[in-house]
């Protein structure tokens, strides 16, 4: 134990160190999780894969010399699939009927319109023939028995499996027949089959042989426009026949396969084949070759952005104010931000572009760390998660991206529904990330010189189906880290006592239990808080302060005068000051209490911490001047101890705890003006405000002299509106004139009471 060290900052000191620990040791840990995975589990057919595994770096496997010959033997014993379809041999016989209605109805009508004939067997049939042979055809008296026949040997041919292009049955000798009105395929030898440009010749043949006698001029026009009736009955079916090929090139494929930085190997539950089987025992071997050249580097750069990020917060974030963000939390969310988004690695088959990386800086935002913090967070989480995900600029850059758009996009999140549009936003510039460094670029800019060409750009190799579907993850997974985040928050605020803006919203109910004892008890220091709460919203509004805290801070931050309400001034009424009978020691403790009191009554009713330490806060160190001056008066000066009349502190470690400070005591201030106008106002402003700069009330927050200038400016604002003047009515101005004068002001954030009577407001 370090000598001079306290048990409290001692036992701080060993989280932060266990927590960093735990971050480095398992950030180390999901960069090698696979390769050890291997190891004691080496990968055999008919086995299911316990974890996804990912190439850590670009990795080659050459599959043909293994594979090719089982492709070849497989694609040899393929059977093509076709379809029977009844419906095409209905259809053949109807075209047939239709063809002998019409000839014989412009037979029979014995009329001049053999034009429009034509036009008819050209549109239905595709064949064009001329009048003057469709004139000799109509002419033909035994034309009913020639087109009779025709469909008689039609139907006879039409029994048989025709099918259309036989280029899908080169070296098969059987098909198989999925036929509509059998249970099961069936297979057909191809010495069975009858093409189309067969069938239609079998036709000619036949009726040539049967109407011999027949003039040609009347029986070959009939004859060429008989044949397009007939159609293929068997119907090679493409989709299976793809599925079935397909597999087979899946599974013994021969091409060279090339896999980046994080892209999927054997998905989780995946049963091993011989190729996943021959695919990791590839990619193990190449990992055990680099294992010695790329662990010192990841370790080296794991353990130099742990500390860089303990340093950050430590260091950096505090140039301007000397209070650190709370580093225990934060590295709490680091580890949570590793387990999380390696455990949807390991067991989802998702893409790597689907990592939710952005719930990361998004529950920093909520837990209202600000967004520096959020940013600084955001950049040391993508590079150590892009260590296990996929060591490339391409993923780090993408990461990066995700988690600055969603702390630009988060700071107005208030409800739980509003995380919505961030997540939206986040989706969106997932999907131009994944297109800004996945693009071709060479190839994209020639296809689009011509903006007007919008199809020649997305025809273009760089807009392949690969692109499409590595936006569409993209995009999914920016819309899942904003449920991610709500759904992790609460495992944050249960483990570190910290609130998030959804939590601290269910404390501005004004029916909690806590502010309707407060009405009760003490309706004076409610009535006060309620104004101080619009006050300290509207000041925060001004400064880009968390107004929500504020408000709440402003609810309770006085709940521990309804402990003895009586002591303070606002609560008495007229009635008799305690203070009168006790001596400036006693006054000041038993106004002190009320800060005590407050954070014991906080602490029991589970408020957060962020609301506690306003109430700690938000009378910092200030001197009770009135109880020292009447201590002083005692005896002298020099004998006092001024820490006896100061509060205990700390001084406000934050804005929202420094406007809290300054805006309780204007507004207390203000109720003592007799005719507020907005200079008086300003002046008691710039009193209070530099009264405390004076003191060194703000020296531990971060408020510039800017902010300090729109503080004053939107307090006065604010309160030139409270206390707006009104008509005074005859009646009010003879009973003023009757009431015996009195004063009182504000020393110290309190009100000083005239030295007849010690009442005053604290």
């Amino acid at each position: 134990m370090v000598k001079g060290m306290d048990s409290p900052l001692m036992s701080n000191f060993l989280m932060k160190f266990l927590l960093n620990m735990t971050l480095i040791v398992l950030t180390i840990f999901a960069c090698f999780v696979e390769n050890i995975y291997l190891a004691i589990r080496p990968p055999e057919s008919g086995k299911t894969a316990s974890l996804t595994i990912r190439a850590r770096q670009v990795f080659t496997f050459d599959q043909k010399k293994a594979l090719s010959s089982k492709r070849i033997q497989a694609l040899s014993q393929f059977v093509p699939v076709f379809t029977y379809v009844p419906e095409r041999v209905s259809a053949s016989k109807k075209k047939m009927q239709f063809l002998t209605k019409e000839l014989l109805a412009y037979q029979a009508r014995k009329r001049n319109r053999v034009d429009e004939l034509a036009l008819i067997i050209n549109s239905e049939f595709g064949v064009d023939v001329s009048a003057k042979t469709l004139s000799r055809v109509l002419k033909y008296r035994d034309l009913r028995k020639l087109l009779k026949g025709i469909l008689t040997v039609e139907e006879s041919i039409l029994q048989n499996k025709i099918l259309d292009d036989p280029k899908n049955l080169k070296a098969k000798n059987t098909i198989e027949i999925q036929d509509p009105a059998l249970a099961s395929p069936a297979v057909t030898a191809v010495d069975e089959l009858t093409s189309l440009q067969k069938a239609r010749l079998t036709l000619l043949q036949k009726v040539q042989e049967l109407f011999w006698q027949v003039d040609e001029s009347i029986l070959n026009p009939v004859l060429k426009i008989s044949q397009t009736t007939l159609m293929p009955n068997l119907i090679y079916d493409q989709k299976e026949n793809d599925r079935r090929l397909e597999e087979i090139h899946r599974q013994y494929p021969t091409e060279t396969l090339t896999f980046d930085a994080g892209e999927i190997l054997v998905p989780f539950r995946k049963v091993f084949s011989e190729e996943n089987v021959l695919l990791l025992r590839a990619y193990q071997q190449q990992q055990v070759k680099k294992i010695y050249r790329n662990a010192p580097w990841v370790v080296f750069s794991v353990l130099f952005m742990v500390v860089f990020y303990n340093l950050f917060l430590s260091k950096v974030l505090t140039s301007g104010s000397h209070k650190a963000p709370p580093q225990r939390p934060l590295i709490s969310l680091l580890i949570l931000c590793v387990v999380v988004i390696k455990g949807c690695l390991l067991f989802t088959p998702l893409p790597i572009y689907f990592i939710p990386f952005a719930f990361l800086p998004l529950m920093v935002i909520s837990l209202n760390h600000g967004k520096l913090t959020a940013i600084g967070t955001a950049l040391v989480g993508a590079i150590l998660v892009s260590l296990f995900a996929g060591p490339q600029y391409t993923i780090v850059l993408y990461l990066i991206f995700s988690g600055l758009a969603a702390t630009l996009v988060s700071a107005k999140i208030q409800k739980r529904w509003q995380i919505i549009l961030p997540s939206l936003i986040v989706g969106l510039v997932n999907a131009l990330s994944v297109i800004a460094l996945s693009l071709d670029w060479q190839a994209v800019f020639p296809a689009a010189s011509n903006l007007l060409n919008l199809g020649a750009l997305l025809q273009t190799e760089s807009f392949n189906a690969g692109l499409m579907e590595r936006i569409g993850w993209a995009f999914a997974g920016g819309l899942a880290a904003g449920p991610l985040a709500l759904l992790l928050l609460p495992l944050l605020e249960i483990s570190w006592d910290t609130a998030s803006t959804f939590k601290l919203n269910r404390y501005t109910d004004l029916q909690h239990p806590l502010l309707k004892k407060l009405q009760q008890n003490a309706p004076g220091t409610y009535q006060h808080s309620m104004t101080v709460a619009h006050l300290a919203q509207v000041v925060g509004e001004a400064i880009g302060a968390n107004s929500l805290l504020l408000r709440i801070g402003a609810y309770y931050h006085d709940i521990g005068k309804m402990e003895v309400p009586k002591n303070f001034i606002e609560n008495q009424f007229n009635s008799p000051n305690p203070h009168d009978l006790l001596d400036p020691w006693e006054s000041t403790e038993l106004i002190i209490n009320h800060v005590k009191s407050g954070i014991k009554i906080a602490m029991t009713a589970g408020l957060p911490r962020a609301v506690v330490d306003l109430i700690v806060q938000h009378h910092g160190t200030q001197l009770m001047e009135y109880f020292f001056n009447l201590a002083t008066k005692e005896q002298p000066r020099e004998t006092l101890d001024e820490l006896d009349f100061r509060y205990p502190g700390p001084k406000p470690q934050t804005a929202e705890a420094a406007i809290l400070m300054i805006v309780d005591s204007a507004e207390a201030a203000s109720r003592t003006m007799q005719d507020p106008t907005r200079l008086k106002l300003a002046k008691m402003v710039q009193l209070i405000v530099g009264k405390r700069i004076a003191d060194g009330q703000f020296s531990q927050c971060d408020l510039t002299t800017r902010d300090i200038a729109k503080i004053v400016r939107a307090l006065v604002d604010a309160l030139e509106v409270s206390f707006h003047t009104r008509i005074r009515y005859p009646w009010q101005e003879k009973v003023s004139s009757q009431r015996r004068s009195s004063w009182s002001f504000r020393i110290g954030g309190k009100d000083k009471p005239p030295p007849s009577r010690r009442s005053f407001k604290m």
